[in-house]
């Protein structure tokens, strides 16, 4: 738990509320007893830090609060827009938020990001992204460094086995548009040409057949979701996506006009229908 998460269990929590009361710091004493009564593991520094934000921080822990974002990550909830209101702003600079979650809350950010990189869940992880401006740098420094990491992985695993005929279930994620879309926000020269070397490698002669049908199309279909800073890269991916795109939609149309009725056939068949149904209604009439 993190003082967010105590903030919201000791009912502190308000919709838009702009500050804090000595009530509230009492609030947090009795409840902070109550969870280390069921949990004698939980950081003993924990009801100090939350105090400490309300009383040192009040504008900063305030912001966190009217942030869907924010609030619903460190809270460990789900709740909707309609809790937070749009229309409400509180006026607190960036550099700020960010000291302020350095502070108190990088621990269980440094954690989360941990956790979903070496799940793959990177998704997970491009949700929070949509409150980037707020979040420490050191923190996004790291996870920076993990989405490298993740891709000299797969460099290494595709020079030292060019067949993968073991592990292969560990590269899975380049066919993820998520790992793509989450690089994105640290593009850089060095991450382009890891990019490329993975693109170079899966697209060559360098993996067997087997490799190529498995992953080659999954992982340009996915990997146009990465942005680069080198246009040729992004050029190349692209025209790739296209001619695969390309070629589907000639195998449709092949399958189409074999396997189906021509316009002609159509319009051919209506109009006996029609002759039909007229024939029909003449010899009712007669």
């Amino acid at each position: 738990m993190n003082i967010i998460g105590l903030l919201e269990n000791a009912g502190i929590y308000q919709e838009n509320r702009n500050s804090f009361s000595i009530e509230d710091t009492e609030k947090v004493r009795r409840h902070f007893q109550i969870e280390r009564s069921q949990n004698p593991n939980l950081d003993p520094a924990l009801a100090d830090n939350l105090i400490s934000a309300i009383n040192e921080f009040p504008k900063e822990l305030l912001f966190i609060t009217n942030n869907r974002i924010l609030y619903n990550f460190f809270a460990r909830r789900n709740y909707s827009r309609n809790r937070f209101n749009t229309d409400y702003s509180l006026s607190v600079n960036e550099e700020n938020i960010k000291t302020f979650i350095d502070k108190f809350l990088s621990k269980d950010l440094d954690a989360f990001f941990d956790q979903n990189i070496d799940q793959n869940r990177f998704d997970v992880i491009d949700d929070l992204l949509n409150a980037k401006e707020y979040l420490p740098q050191n923190s996004l420094d790291n996870l920076s460094q993990k989405l490298s990491a993740k891709l000299d992985f797969v460099v290494n695993k595709l020079d030292e086995n060019p067949s993968l005929s073991t592990g292969a279930e560990n590269i899975e994620f380049i066919k993820y548009r998520s790992f793509y879309a989450l690089l994105s926000y640290f593009r850089s020269e060095e991450n382009d040409k890891k990019i490329r070397a993975i693109y170079s490698k899966i697209s060559g002669s360098i993996v067997n057949a087997a490799v190529r049908n498995e992953f080659l199309e999954p992982m340009v279909n996915s990997m146009v979701n990465y942005k680069p800073i080198d246009y040729e890269l992004s050029n190349t991916i692209r025209s790739h996506k296209d001619r695969i795109d390309a070629e589907k939609e000639r195998e449709y149309s092949s399958g189409s006009s074999s396997g189906g009725m021509s316009t002609w056939s159509v319009i051919v068949i209506i109009i006996v229908v029609l002759r039909l149904i007229l024939l029909l209604a003449r010899l009712g009439r007669a």
